[in-house]
C-alpha cells in the first residue's frame, strides 16, 4: 500500500531517467554502444588489404557445383567443335508391285482411228455429212438463167390479195406525190372567245382598286412625299447644338435641384482625387498582457 501511494505521488510523476536518449535539449545524450546485427558472410566481403585478400582466395567460389556440358550433340560453347549428326530418313519406301499405278489388261484408253484425231501425229480424214437445209432454201439457190425463168410468178400474190393504197391523202409510195390537205379548224369563234374571256373578268363592285393617297404599289404611279409628326422627346431636342448663345440659355438645366445634391463628407477617406485624406487613428484590438501566473504549472505538475 505504501509503495502504490508513493508511485501516485504527483511530485514524482513524469520524471525522466538520466540514462538513454534525452528529450530535453539542455540535457546531452551520452553515446551508446550495442551489439552488431550483421552476419558473418557480409564481413567476409569487406576489403582490408591485398595480403588479406590473398589469404581469403577461394572462399567466394561456388564449390563442386560446376555445370559440365555433354561432348555429344550440339555444343553451346564456341571453343568446342560441333560434330556432324546423322538421322534416319522419313521418306516413303518404294511402292509395292500391285499399286504402281500402271493400268492392267483391258484398261487402256485408246483413241479410235475414225473421226477427228486428237493426236497431232495423226491426220484427220475428210468426211461427208448429210445436209440440213430445207427445200425452200434450195429453191433460192441460183443455178442457171434459163432455170430461173421457170420460177417466174411463183412468189407473186394471187388475184384479189393486192393491197393497193388510195390516191387520196398521204401517199406511201415515194413515186406518188401527196396533195395538200385542207381541214376544218377547231379554234373558237369570235363570239365564243368573248364569252369565254368574260368568265375571268371581275363583276360589278369586285374591282380591287388602289388608293391614290399614300404609298403606290404600282410602278406606273408616283408616290408623293409624306410628312409626319416627330416622335422625339423635348429632352433630346434640348441637347441639339444650335449656337453658343443658345447654349448659354441652358446653363443649370442639368444641375441637381436644392436638397438633391449628395455632397461627400470631409471626414474619413476622400473619394475625390482633389481632396486629401487625413491620417486616422483607431483603438487597438490586440489582447492585454498575458497573466503569467495562469500559465505556470502548479506544484507537482512539472514534466522534468
Amino acid at each position: 500500500m505504501e509503495f502504490s501511494k508513493r508511485r501516485e505521488d504527483p511530485s514524482v510523476k513524469g520524471l525522466r531517467s538520466g540514462f538513454g536518449h534525452q528529450v530535453r535539449s539542455n540535457s546531452p545524450s551520452n553515446p551508446s554502444i550495442g551489439f552488431g546485427s550483421s552476419v558473418r558472410d557480409a564481413s567476409l566481403h569487406q576489403y582490408l588489404s591485398p595480403e588479406h585478400a590473398k589469404a581469403m582466395s577461394g572462399n567466394n567460389s561456388q564449390g563442386p557445383v560446376y555445370k559440365v556440358y555433354s561432348s555429344m550433340g550440339q555444343q553451346p560453347e564456341s571453343t568446342a567443335a560441333y560434330p556432324g549428326t546423322m538421322t534416319f530418313g522419313t521418306a516413303q519406301r518404294l511402292p509395292k508391285p500391285g499399286k504402281s499405278g500402271v493400268p492392267g489388261p483391258g484398261h487402256y484408253k485408246t483413241s479410235p482411228a475414225l473421226g477427228e484425231q486428237k493426236e497431232s501425229k495423226r491426220s484427220t480424214s475428210p468426211r461427208a455429212v448429210f445436209g440440213t437445209a430445207t427445200r425452200a432454201g434450195q429453191e433460192k439457190v441460183y443455178l442457171d438463167g434459163e432455170l430461173m425463168k421457170t420460177y417466174y410468178g411463183k412468189e407473186s400474190a394471187p388475184p384479189g390479195s393486192y393491197n393497193v393504197p388510195g390516191a387520196l391523202g398521204r401517199q406511201v409510195a415515194s413515186t406518188k406525190e401527196s396533195a395538200p390537205g385542207i381541214k376544218i379548224g377547231t379554234s373558237l369563234r369570235a363570239l365564243d372567245y368573248t364569252v369565254m374571256r368574260s368568265k375571268d373578268m371581275p363583276g360589278a363592285g369586285q374591282y380591287n382598286t388602289y388608293r391614290a393617297v399614300g404609298k403606290q404599289p404600282l410602278s406606273s404611279k408616283k408616290t408623293l412625299p409624306a410628312h409626319s409628326f416627330g416622335k422625339s422627346t423635348r429632352d433630346a431636342s434640348k441637347k441639339t447644338f444650335i449656337s453658343k448663345e443658345h447654349e448659354k440659355q441652358a446653363y443649370g438645366i442639368g444641375s441637381p435641384g436644392p436638397g438633391t445634391a449628395k455632397p461627400y463628407t470631409s471626414s474619413g477617406s476622400q473619394q475625390l482625387s482633389t481632396k486629401h485624406t487625413n491620417p486616422t487613428w483607431g483603438f487597438g484590438t490586440s489582447k492585454r498582457l498575458k497573466d503569467y501566473n495562469n500559465n505556470a504549472p502548479g506544484p507537482g505538475t512539472y514534466y522534468a
